[in-house]
């Protein structure tokens, strides 16, 4: 007579860790949907800066690393939003666009819109000054034909209703800075004291640990970082290419030890193989009040 084999029923033990690895991979699974969900959006971060250099409320909206990326058809959600936020100044803080890619309509799209609200002062990111270098040399002047007023190494005042802001931008980062052909160091060393809130329009907030310190800056704009790309719980980011692992600089606003406040954009696309996790895209609104 054959035997039949009979199956021993799984132990209590063996149900739970299968249960739990259940769990565990929905978890995984959701968290990787809500993710996605977030990346296909943006948030709006404020923050408010007191400065006794003003005499009036100014609000800026930064925009930061968006890499051709788009909001609804022709960033119309972007738009909207900035428009509902009522800005006395736009800016740019580099990589709006990609290097080696001539199609500019998204940021010449974007940019005519914008400058219906209010005026948009930019820096270089590393995308556009390597497109400007060596693809492109007339991309600076495709860029003012869209009413952006594109800075580099430069100093500009603007003036909000009463008050006069010296607006300096820094084009180059960490390695490049002190090579003279380059002239940001020349630029930055160039700087006479002045009484009006100086604000900084640079791409590399890593330049604000070493070459921008104690250079008189009352704020800066900065982006490059990306927020860290994964950003971890009680920990921040966890890479960026100006800093390696672990950076100090990705997002927020950052109060150096000579007092310089930096704001960091965590940006508002992506362009590598390293995914934003736990990093939504940011639009960032800054108040400096007087009071």
């Amino acid at each position: 007579m054959r035997k039949t084999k009979v199956k021993k029923p799984a132990s209590v033990g063996a149900k739970v860790v299968r249960i739990i690895a259940l769990v565990l991979a929905a978890v995984l699974v959701l968290g990787v949907a809500v993710n996605i969900v977030l990346n296909l959006n943006f948030t709006v971060t404020f923050h408010q800066i007191i400065s006794d250099k003003v005499s009036d409320n100014i609000r800026i909206v930064e925009l930061a690393d968006l890499h051709n990326s788009e909001y609804g058809k022709g960033n119309s959600k972007l738009v909207a939003k900035i428009k509902a936020l009522c800005p006395d100044l736009i800016f740019y803080a580099g990589d709006m666009m990609n290097y080696k890619n001539d199609d500019y309509s998204v940021l010449f799209n974007l940019s005519d819109q914008l400058s219906e609200i209010a005026p948009i002062y930019a820096c270089y990111g590393n995308n556009e000054l390597d497109q400007y270098l060596f693809e492109d040399k007339k991309f600076p002047d495709k860029l003012k034909e869209h009413h952006v007023n594109l800075l580099s190494n430069e100093a500009a005042d603007v003036k909000v209703r009463n008050t006069v802001i010296q607006l300096i931008a820094v084009s180059d980062d960490v390695k490049q800075y002190d090579i003279e052909t380059n002239n940001a160091k020349k630029f930055v060393d160039s700087l006479k004291p002045t009484s009006n809130c100086r604000i900084c329009l640079t791409h590399y907030p890593e330049l604000f640990l070493s070459k921008l310190q104690n250079k008189d800056i009352d704020i800066a704009f900065c982006g490059h970082a990306h927020g860290g790309h994964i950003r971890l719980p009680r920990i921040g980011g966890l890479y960026s290419n100006g800093e390696g692992f672990l950076p100090k600089l990705t997002a927020g606003v950052e109060e150096m030890d000579d007092g310089t406040q930096v704001v960091i954009s965590r940006g508002l696309g992506n362009h590598n193989l390293i995914p934003r996790i736990n990093n939504q895209p940011e639009l960032v609104v800054t108040d400096i009040c007087w009071y």
